[in-house]
């Protein structure tokens, strides 16, 4: 499945690297916006700081990292230019930036007034972007790279419906557009969060992990189907949740077998590496793998605005973020390095090791620190008086150390540039 990767197709460097290490500063306003809620954040999943607190973590952290991933994967992987050039990159780096805090302000303060400019300046930053990787995946692609190609295409798809159907409830909760809000959530949660982010993570899965953690190929037919899978299920499922939402808990089964599924396969695979030393990355992919498993398993369970209130956390918190965290760590020491060589006045001996741009000693740290801020979390669902404030100053000190050893490492490498 995989190939020999065109690395001189790689976009320049600041254009993956403007997203990613803008990326955790939005978590960490996230931590800030529950250490300020306190408790009353987390008295249920409807609650204007925890609203606020999970845009700015879809948004301005997963979907910032997975853009710039996206910029950077596409070209490596499937042999195909950048087609987005600096003006419109800066334009969705832009409108996610101003947008995100934009949206949280509307929903977290229910400044209703915000909520229509908040998704204008959103869509006018992501349209370039998707019109950008748009163009780029309908370019033909060789065959080891269909599976990640078909996957992103699909995944893409799942953004724009996310966010159009957010829009929809932004013009509403503006004021400027009548919807069936309830239904438009709904739809507007599963494919933000498996349309696009679970899709995203198993397609590009296929690529990163046999790349980064030396494990062995995903078998064939998991890597051809999966996406399509998915896909299909979740189509089903909006179907039955317009039109018969009482006969929807099969597919809803179906879907938690397959996240269930794709996470014991990943995890069995990631058990036998062709390499002995777990790093931080790894430890990362475990962990996410254990959180997807689990929110199979717990979105099966009789609901309750608690135990729904858990399930987000471990699937946000634990699975979503987990994998981005991971593959950060991975992904930004990996361009900076590459960079390096590829300087036409580079010295031998001058361009630090693979391994040294980011110590793994800094990046376990910071999973620890991410790890006991998810456990908090998830504790704070349930006793939110004792454990919602230190959940979100764990949580806070994982995303700054994150941010600054990526800035670390950017500044180190801007230090080793030819004058």
């Amino acid at each position: 499945m995989q190939r020999k990767l065109v690395y001189a197709l790689s976009p320049a460097p600041h254009v993956p690297l403007c997203f990613m290490l803008a990326a955790p500063w939005f978590a960490l306003l996230a931590a800030l916006v529950l250490l300020a809620a306190g408790a009353p954040a987390f008295a249920s999943r409807w609650t204007m700081p925890l609203l606020a607190a999970t845009h700015l973590l879809t948004l301005g952290y997963l979907t910032m990292t997975m853009a710039g991933s996206m910029l950077q994967l596409i070209p490596v992987v499937a042999g195909v230019p950048v087609l987005l050039g600096r003006a419109a990159a800066a334009v969705t780096w832009g409108g996610l930036a101003l947008g995100t805090p934009l949206l949280a302000a509307a929903l977290g303060l229910n400044l209703t007034f915000l909520f229509v400019p908040a998704a204008i300046v959103l869509a006018a930053g992501l349209a370039p972007l998707m019109v950008g990787l748009t163009r780029m995946l309908l370019r033909a692609a060789p065959a080891p790279a269909l599976p990640m190609v078909r996957g992103m295409r699909i995944a893409l798809a799942g953004l724009a419906l996310t966010v159009g159907l957010g829009i929809a409830l932004a013009c509403a909760f503006g004021g400027a557009a009548a919807v069936p809000v309830p239904l438009l959530v709904d739809l507007h949660a599963a494919w933000g969060l498996l349309g696009w982010v679970l899709m995203l993570v198993v397609c590009v899965a296929f690529q990163v992990v046999p790349m980064f953690q030396s494990t062995r190929l995903y078998p064939a037919p998991v890597a051809r189907w999966a996406a399509l899978l998915l896909w299909t299920l979740l189509a089903a499922w909006s179907a039955l949740r317009i039109g018969a939402p009482e006969r929807s808990l099969p597919v809803i089964a179906l879907l938690a077998a397959f996240a269930a599924a794709y996470a014991g396969l990943s995890a069995w695979l990631l058990a036998k590496p062709q390499r002995k030393q777990a790093d931080a990355s790894t430890l990362y992919w475990r962990l996410a793998l254990a959180c997807l498993g689990a929110s199979a398993v717990l979105v099966l369970l009789p609901a309750g605005d608690t135990l729904t209130l858990v399930t987000g956390i471990v699937f946000v918190g634990g699975f979503a973020m987990g994998v981005v965290n991971g593959m950060l760590y991975k992904i930004v020491p990996f361009l900076l390095w590459y960079h390096l060589q590829e300087q036409p006045h580079a010295v031998k001996g001058s361009v630090p090791k693979l391994r040294e741009i980011i110590d793994d000693g800094r990046a376990r740290r910071q999973f620890w620190w991410h790890a006991a801020a998810l456990a908090a979390l998830i504790g704070a669902a349930v006793q939110p008086a004792w454990l919602a404030r230190p959940a979100a100053v764990l949580l806070a000190v994982a995303c700054l150390l994150l941010a600054i050893d990526l800035a670390r490492a950017t500044w180190r490498w801007r230090a080793l540039q030819p004058s």
